[in-house]
């Protein structure tokens, strides 16, 4: 009740005209609607949107600097965000009430940790990037822990400080490959970016998953979380440069940048599709998982080879990955066990027997 009644007139004008877009167009673009019929699609769209966005981020990266405006990059990210959500609506555009303005404090947050990418990746390389990135699931877990009351286990707890291992083998492993004081500094100060990043990031997501979960639909609390971050971000453009001239002019924005705008857009939709059907664990683990698809085209496209440091980091990582998610049981296993269960899975009830039988026959 307390998402309808008298509404927006802008967006309700907005809503109106897109739900008139051809039927072909539409549900094309309207595609993302149908994520959440599968978790593992959430995961892998994730994974692939964020390693793009990483790279693509990198790319844009020219001469020392970005050709465009970082603040401006990500307003309208946020508003094809709200386009991509209005057209998901099946009905109007949901009311404006107190409720409506928690969204304010993770859409802030969110605006500010999209503006730390940019000035991290000033500094880092898009694996080491990747890499810190998985601060997230620790700081995440804290909040987690916290705010929505979910126990986590001993053994994943011990998967979190890997994951904290892993992260520091790959960040040392740029800063002993440069002896340069001034590189050296500048990854320090990227390093400081990515754990400011972390934290906005696990009190943003935990409280946007908490919300989105109390919301009828993910498309109504996306509304407001978009609405309330487009507004953040003019204000922070309007703040810095006392017009909006550059939200209108997008000087500097090249192929490439439309293409992080558009990745930031996906990226946004994914999660709050997986706030709603799963957790923010699942989300940052996925956002780890992309770290080994970056590696690996980062390596082609800016030659970097990758260290021993970062390699083995990579490997913890992984390792973490499996510890927290693995089934308890499987912990006291045999190997022979796990092999039988996973004939099992793959080949269905009755292959282990008839094997066994054989082996016994001959």
């Amino acid at each position: 009740s307390s998402f309808h009644g008298s509404s927006c007139p802008t967006l309700n004008s907005l809503h109106s005209a897109l739900v008139h877009i051809d039927k072909p167009i539409l549900i094309f673009l309207c595609m993302s609607t149908r994520w959440y019929q599968n978790k593992l699609v959430l995961v892998v769209m994730l994974m692939v949107s964020y390693s793009a966005q990483s790279i693509l981020i990198k790319i844009s990266f020219a001469e020392g600097d970005f050709g465009y405006r970082p603040e401006v990059m990500v307003f309208w990210a946020e508003v094809l965000k709200m386009l991509f959500t209005l057209m998901q609506l099946p009905r109007g555009i949901p009311s404006f009430s107190r409720y409506s303005l928690i969204f304010a404090v993770p859409a802030v947050l969110y605006m500010l940790q999209n503006q730390l990418i940019f000035f991290a990746l000033r500094s880092l390389s898009a694996p080491l990037y990747q890499v810190l990135n998985n601060m997230k699931l620790f700081t995440t877990s804290i909040v987690f822990r916290v705010v929505m009351k979910r126990q986590l286990k001993l053994v994943q707890w011990l998967a979190l400080l890997l994951l904290a291992l892993g992260m520091t083998i790959a960040s040392k492993a740029q800063t002993a490959s440069t002896t340069g004081l001034d590189f050296v500094d500048k990854t320090w100060e990227g390093v400081a970016y990515m754990v400011v990043m972390a934290w906005c990031s696990a009190v943003a997501g935990v409280s946007t998953e908490w919300l989105i979960k109390q919301s009828p639909s993910v498309a109504e609390a996306n509304v407001w979380l978009y609405f309330w971050g487009c507004l953040a971000s003019m204000a922070q453009i309007w703040a810095k440069e006392g017009h909006l001239d550059e939200v209108i002019q997008c000087r500097g924005f090249s192929g490439s940048a439309l293409l992080v705008v558009f990745c930031n857009a996906i990226v946004g939709q994914s999660i709050a599709f997986i706030f709603k059907y799963a957790n923010s664990i699942v989300k940052v683990y996925a956002v780890c998982a992309a770290m080994l698809c970056t590696s690996v085209v980062s390596a082609i496209l800016f030659g970097t080879v990758p260290a021993f440091e970062e390699v083995a980091g990579c490997l913890v990582v992984m390792v973490s990955t499996f510890l927290y998610y693995i089934p308890s049981e499987w912990l006291l296993s045999t190997d022979t066990d796990v092999f039988e269960s996973l004939v099992t899975w793959s080949f269905g009830p009755g292959t282990t027997d008839e094997s066994e039988s054989t082996r016994k026959g001959k």
